[in-house]
């Protein structure tokens, strides 16, 4: 009897515990279900989940066809010129119930609207990049919260009308995507939704708002860091409060606090002994710090948080020189070259990017050695997440602010609301250690400056000298002081380009978008005389992978000039600019699976003269990001890899053009440059080998080489390329190899004509297939030199290891494909260039842009 009770009275003790244990601090509720979405002009009433697009709503639900597929764009752009009407109902949940404070947090309204809650409006937005906290009193149960759209156009509209002077565009009014007015690569999609979450956050006497770890200075066995955060307080008055401050489970810092106001900011210096220092891909390690917060009230604790980060500094080297002024970044104290592209928004719609997207598209950058992405200023701030794998991967972010090509209002409502939103975004991003500067906006300097906005727009005088001031006050002050501010540790840049590529000193100073050979039409060869200082932008078009085309319309005859692929090529001048350099190179293929693929080649030349002409200027010039490395959407473009993940023929070019080692021969032939980006010194063999394309060696020659740490060396061999010329340069090529040792470190394959008028012999491969549990497994060899070699799968999507890769005569390469479907047996074919020498006319450059 008596063991009974003494488990009765247990029982009950534990009971009472449970019932006056409180709930955490902070609790979330997120408002995720059960949203209606209805518009008052149209018969319709949707239940949809938030994060929330209209246009991917009405898909959804069977209303409209896909946006991406057909030519369905135009009749699809009446859903911005609607108002569109959000509505949920709920509870509180028992944990919310009691707390001193409720925060309702929208993290995203893109664009124009009216928030309601319980009947109340609380709020108006017109700003998608902000997100919206406020303090709000909740009934238990039945709760009403409605947003109410505005039609985005009409809004727009409304406040262009109002401008005086005019910008030269009209989605300068609004802080909304750029790229979602249409782009040369997007279509006119404008979003309308709750793009972000949308949650409740309650809590009682503190909690934090935000937190980032910052490196100030590295110094000899020692870095020293700083904690910045704001936490709110529930209390009017002071309110004491304790902050602890762990890494890797060891306390670093404790320190007392009294928070005085609704929003305190925070400031705590510390330090790390030895630390592990993070860097960019192909620099060194990616490590990375595990830090805890905690804030106490006594033995309470009232919030905490989890960052991860780590030690790394970035400088950003804008000084005079025997040229101009150098242009280079410096990581932990050391010079780096920046290599790698522009990164657009996945996708045009903001509710279908997926984590998994950047995902695979940064490990492919990654592993064709990219340090670094520059975030487009007419696109988005990337989601965390984008963040968190390039701190993983060891891509450096040059972040764009999001401004771009246009001018833009200059009013105190609108500097009030860039600065707001300027705040925030600093504020989230500066914890990442691959966030490496800050840029005012994207091209709208060189607009200014270039591209004749003051006569088109029909400005007087004082109407110019408004706008540059204006100008001067959103991008020259007011972004520069909050960087400095918020953030502190990392350079501001005003503008990119810093000057127009049609400018003398754009080549001398600064960063460089040059568009000569796309926009201008130059030939590729200019990229080897137009190095700038660092070259931001530069590209040329391709199409994308032939399976990414056949999704637009299984059942469409596809040609470069069907209204099918028009609709997908947003370039006026597109198709005729990649038609004109594929005969100015190529041989002119006659079946569109051939140009798509002559297209991709023709690409990866002329992006390779570039990056080629950009490093063996180093250290004159530190810097190549090419123009772009994704697709927002299914789209002819200057895209690396499309919209499906296909890989385009650059991009697995890029592995050997931006190689921790490159090795390139002078376009006269008489030289070698070893151009190394290699933290270390190096004693190495070159070997230099004519041979032609049957397999036969002809000349060869082998000479030692020293490279000092990150350096660039031109090697002289005049008389051995003397031979080389009389043999003939269109019957055969030149293969560089570097060796240290028994290893390999850098091979090439150089030619010293163009690729159509390559004397190249027909090609007979032999492919040894084996499939399994794992990836298949293709060998592949040839009987004679076969160039440009590319494996397609016939029997459904994949990825391919390798591809577009030159062959010699009796070796076998061996590639991995990954199907899409693990179901399907996979079956394969097989093109090179060698196939067209003799069977596709080789037409005159002069007579291309005749053709019909």
């Amino acid at each position: 009897m008596k063991k009974t009770v003494s488990v009765l009275i247990s029982l009950l003790l534990g009971f009472a515990a449970c019932q006056e244990q409180p709930a955490p601090n902070p609790v979330t509720q997120t408002l995720s279900e059960g949203w209606s979405l209805n518009s008052d002009t149209l018969n319709l009433n949707l239940e949809v989940t938030v994060p929330s697009v209209v246009q991917t709503d009405l898909y959804d639900a069977g209303l409209i066809p896909h946006p991406y597929l057909g030519t369905v764009e135009h009749d699809l752009l009446w859903v911005s010129r609607h108002p569109w009407h959000y509505a949920t109902h709920f509870d509180l949940n028992q944990e919310m119930r009691g707390k001193e404070r409720i925060d309702l947090i929208f993290e995203g309204i893109d664009t124009y609207a009216t928030v309601r809650l319980n009947g109340e409006k609380i709020l108006t937005t017109d700003n998608m990049f902000r997100s919206w906290t406020l303090p709000v009193t909740l009934r238990d149960t039945g709760n009403v919260l409605e947003v109410d759209f505005k039609s985005y156009d009409s809004v727009q509209n409304a406040l262009y009308a109002q401008a005086n002077p005019k910008y030269p565009e009209r989605y300068a009014v609004s802080r909304k995507a750029a790229y979602q007015h249409g782009w040369d690569w997007a279509p006119k999609y404008k979003n309308v939704g709750l793009w972000k979450p949308v949650k409740l956050v309650g809590w009682s006497k503190a909690r934090i708002a935000s937190a980032s770890i910052l490196t100030d200075k590295i110094t000899k066995g020692q870095s020293d860091m700083r904690l910045t955060m704001w936490v709110l307080s529930a209390s009017e008055g002071p309110q004491p409060v304790t902050l602890q401050l762990l890494c890797d489970d060891a306390t670093l810092k404790e320190v007392e606090l009294v928070l005085d106001g609704a929003e305190s900011r925070i400031e705590v210096p510390f330090a790390l002994h030895d630390p592990k220092l993070w860097w960019p891909n192909g620099m060194g390690e990616q490590h990375l710090y595990r830090f805890e917060l905690r804030l106490k009230q006594g033995d309470k604790v009232l919030d905490g948080r989890s960052l991860t980060s780590g030690v790394k500094t970035f400088e950003m080297i804008d000084e005079p020189d025997s040229i101009g002024r150098a242009f280079y970044f410096k990581v932990n104290g050391v010079k780096m070259y920046a290599k790698g592209a522009n990164y657009i928004p996945q996708d045009n719609f903001t509710s279908w990017m997926r984590r998994s997207s950047d995902s695979t598209l940064l490990a492919d950058a990654k592993e064709a050695h990219f340090n670094m992405l520059r975030v487009w200023g007419g696109g988005i701030y990337p989601f965390d997440y984008f963040f968190d794998l390039c701190d993983s991967l060891g891509l450096l972010v040059w972040q764009d602010f999001m401004f771009a090509g246009t001018l833009y209002p200059y009013d105190s409502a609108f500097l009030n609301n860039v600065e707001a939103e300027a705040c925030e975004q600093i504020t989230r991003l500066a914890l990442h250690p691959s966030l490496a500067l800050w840029c005012g906006n994207n091209e709208v300097s060189e607009g200014y400056y270039n591209w004749g906005w003051q006569q088109s727009m029909g400005w007087s005088e004082a109407d110019d000298k408004a706008m540059k001031a204006g100008y001067d006050k959103l991008f020259g002050d007011l972004l520069a002081k909050v960087v400095a501010e918020y953030d502190g540790t990392r350079p501001y840049w005003p503008s990119s380009p810093s000057k127009g590529w049609g400018r003398p000193e754009s080549l001398t100073q600064g960063d460089v978008h040059y568009w000569g050979v796309w926009w201008g039409e130059m030939p590729y060869e200019a990229y080897r005389d137009k190095v700038g200082r660092f070259n931001s932008e530069y590209g040329y078009q391709a199409y994308p992978d032939i399976s990414t085309l056949q999704r637009l319309d299984p059942n469409a005859e596809l040609s470069k000039d069907s209204e099918l692929i028009a609709a997908h090529q947003k370039h006026a001048r597109g198709t005729r600019q990649i038609d004109d350099f594929i005969c100015r190179y190529y041989p002119y293929p006659t079946e569109f699976e051939d140009y798509v693929y002559m297209s991709q080649l023709s690409q990866a030349y002329g992006i390779g003269i570039a990056i080629e002409a950009h490093r063996t200027a180093k250290p004159d010039n530190m810097g190549t990001l090419y123009w772009q490395l994704n697709d927002s959407w299914p789209v002819v473009s200057w895209s690396s890899i499309d919209y499906y993940d296909n890989k385009k023929a650059l991009q697995y070019h890029l592995k050997t053009l931006f190689a921790p080692v490159l090795l390139s021969l002078d376009t006269k032939g008489d030289a070698v440059y070893v151009t190394s980006d290699l933290r270390r010194n190096m004693e190495a063999k070159l070997k230099v080998s004519v041979r032609d394309f049957t397999g036969n060696t002809l000349f060869e020659k082998e000479m030692p080489v020293t490279l000092t740490e990150n350096q660039n060396k031109k090697l002289p061999i005049d008389r051995f390329v003397s031979r080389w010329k009389g043999y003939g340069k269109r019957k055969g090529y030149v293969k560089l190899e570097l060796s240290e040792g028994d290893s390999i470190v850098a091979e090439r394959y150089c030619y010293m004509a163009f690729p159509k008028d390559l004397k190249l012999p027909e090609a007979h491969s032999t492919m040894k297939i084996t499939t399994g549990n794992g990836p298949t497994t293709i060998e592949v060899s040839f009987d004679v030199f076969a160039k440009d070699v590319q494996l397609y799968c016939l029997s459904g999507d994949g990825r391919f290891s390798d591809n577009f890769f030159d062959l010699e005569p009796g070796t076998t390469k061996r590639i991995t494909f990954v199907p899409k479907d693990k179901d399907t047996q996979p079956v394969f074919g097989i093109r090179c260039l060698n196939d067209f020498c003799k069977k596709s006319p080789k037409i005159p450059y002069s007579t291309c842009k005749k053709l019909p």
